[in-house]
């Protein structure tokens, strides 16, 4: 075997933990950036920054003082990041929100549609809970603001969650967390629009 072929192998052997069923493509593009100390970012336009890891994951409130490889993958593997191709060149892109219904865009960081989406209180940060209890939360508090339930069956059909029982236990998880109301100004209670230093209330 090539040393190419042998590296892909080692490389998708410690993937796979990580990621349900079949190693994606754009998680071993991710993985292979990993190993430079930087991600090629998309920050709106077609401008692409390189950014030290550290930095990527200040930005994002996951844990810098642990496995950063690891960290990065937990959160692609939820759909917080998204591995694009520009050439030869994985890009990464900071997801805003994932599409609600079939046939809906991703909408980025830094994009002109982020403006308008809505930012949710969540009592967390993600370096404070693992990755699914943190995407467990966050969907559960997107719900509530919207007025609608989230579902562990709706919850387990999002990549890295796998089944309907491991969702339930995710939501059960982050139960008392998601009834910790927003800010004053919330609509709802759960909704805030305001800088994130403004803080939020219990």
């Amino acid at each position: 075997m090539s040393n190419e072929a042998i590296d892909l192998m080692q490389r998708l052997a410690r993937l796979r933990p990580q990621y349900a069923g079949a190693v994606p493509k754009q998680a071993v593009a991710l993985d292979m950036v990993l190993d430079t100390g930087s991600l090629p970012l998309s920050l709106g336009g077609d401008e692409v920054t390189l950014v030290p890891l550290h930095e990527v994951a200040g930005v994002l409130g996951a844990d810098t003082t642990g496995d950063l490889r690891s960290s990065f993958h937990q959160l692609h593997s939820i759909g917080a990041l998204l591995v694009d191709e520009a050439g030869d060149v994985p890009l990464v892109r900071i997801v805003t929100q994932r599409p609600q219904r079939p046939g809906d865009p991703w909408i980025f960081h830094g994009s002109p549609e982020d403006t308008l989406v809505p930012k949710t209180c969540i009592p967390a940060q993600p370096g404070d809970l693992a990755a699914d209890e943190f995407a467990a939360l966050a969907f559960v508090r997107s719900h509530m603001s919207r007025g609608t339930e989230a579902t562990p069956e709706e919850f387990a059909a999002h990549e890295g969650i796998g089944s309907v029982d491991r969702a339930r236990d995710l939501f059960a998880a982050v139960a008392e967390l998601a009834k910790v109301r927003g800010c004053p100004a919330c609509p709802s209670a759960h909704i805030c629009t305001r800088p994130e230093t403004d803080g939020a209330e219990s």
